[in-house]
């Protein structure tokens, strides 16, 4: 498992910190035909990091998948800040992983 990690943690980590970016992006912009996007890449965050063993961020990832596809539903402000609340603990996990991954 840790050739694993050391093999594809970075490229998770880039790829996890530009899917969030975008995410937030988007709930702040009041994007909400992103939602069907931001749900998917959730989605496939989640299952990365289950497969590199971030156990802390799999709840995470999913807890803002499902507040995207609310947010979809409702288009209102109260959801779309419920995701970026969502959306920005998402990215403090993914930052404390990165410090603790920083390649010597």
């Amino acid at each position: 498992m840790d050739d694993l990690n050391a093999k594809f943690m970075p490229q998770f980590l880039g790829l996890a910190r530009s899917r969030v970016a975008g995410a937030i992006n988007a709930a702040v912009a009041r994007d909400y035909l992103a939602t069907t996007t931001i749900a998917r890449n959730l989605h496939t965050l989640a299952g990365e990091a289950g497969l590199l063993g971030l156990q802390a961020v799999v709840p995470l990832a999913r807890d803002g998948e499902q507040k995207a596809k609310s947010l979809g539903a409702s288009r209102t402000d109260a959801d779309a800040e419920r995701l970026v609340d969502a959306l920005r603990q998402l990215e403090r996990a993914i930052e404390s992983i990165g410090a603790r991954h920083t390649p010597p």
